[in-house]
């Protein structure tokens, strides 16, 4: 927890200066050149995380499949995890652009992670059931998505809304054994405002055994799965079906370990 929470302290004082000029600057020339530090900031945190994960943890990354080389792919990944996150960073950022991921409008009030998505400008999404805060979510992914096609980026989202664990599954009710159930919502926005050539990747994370942030920290478990499949959004002729039937297919790979 302390390296987790000083790792997290030192980008966010980096960060914090770079975007509250960005945010401020009246000249176009300030923004870019803040953008671009940000990034360098952002990768360079990226790889201090795969190393704690790789070379101190030890912690062995199977993954099978590559990720396409585009500059602005949408992604959606299963959610088991808080760890979930920095391991899609290293598969896209490591030769990619840097990861931009929907989050619940919560998280910014919790210290130094929230304050780290709100430097980072990531989009912050009401997830409530009440019509006027669905709406307002839609309205914001789509704004996520429209600039999301202009600019060089991946949209990370997790279409199960949160991360898996018996109990929610339970609830659910669901076919799948280790997953929950898929939402269609957001990606079928984000499909009506993208190129129909954006590849869409779909990764799953297969940990093994049911996992929180802390234990992976620790480098438990020493093994992580994960699959990458690529398609194209002009694929998708219903998103509802094409999750379901893909959520189908990810829950096969669980049972291959």
């Amino acid at each position: 927890m302390l390296w987790v929470m000083l790792n997290l302290l030192f980008w966010l004082t980096l960060l914090l200066p770079v975007a509250l000029m960005q945010l401020l600057a009246p000249w176009s020339i300030v923004k870019t050149v803040c953008a671009n530090i940000i990034r360098l900031i952002y990768r360079a945190a990226v790889k201090l995380n795969t190393f704690w994960m790789t070379d101190v943890m030890r912690i062995q990354l199977k993954v099978f499949g590559e990720v396409p080389q585009h500059d602005s792919p949408v992604v959606i990944c299963n959610h088991q995890s808080w760890f979930d996150i920095p391991l899609v960073q290293e598969l896209i950022t490591q030769k990619g652009p840097m990861v931009t991921f929907l989050v619940k409008r919560e998280i910014v009030w919790i210290p130094i992670i929230g304050w780290i998505c709100l430097a980072l400008n990531f989009p912050r999404l009401y997830r409530r059931k009440q019509e006027g805060a669905r709406e307002s979510d839609f309205t914001i992914i789509q704004k996520a998505s429209s600039e999301h096609s202009k600019d060089k980026g991946a949209l990370l989202i997790f279409p199960e809304g949160t991360r898996f664990t018996p109990d929610k599954k339970s609830s659910q009710k669901v076919q799948y054994t280790n997953l929950l159930r898929p939402k269609s919502g957001g990606l079928s926005m984000i499909k009506n405002h993208m190129p129909s050539s954006t590849p869409l990747v779909d990764i799953t994370i297969d940990y093994g055994q049911q996992v929180n942030i802390w234990r992976c920290l620790r480098g438990d478990p020493s093994e992580i799965y994960i699959h990458i499949h690529e398609f194209q959004f002009e694929e998708l002729q219903d998103v509802e079906q094409w999750l379901n039937d893909r959520w189908s297919q990810k829950d096969e790979l669980f049972r291959q370990y």
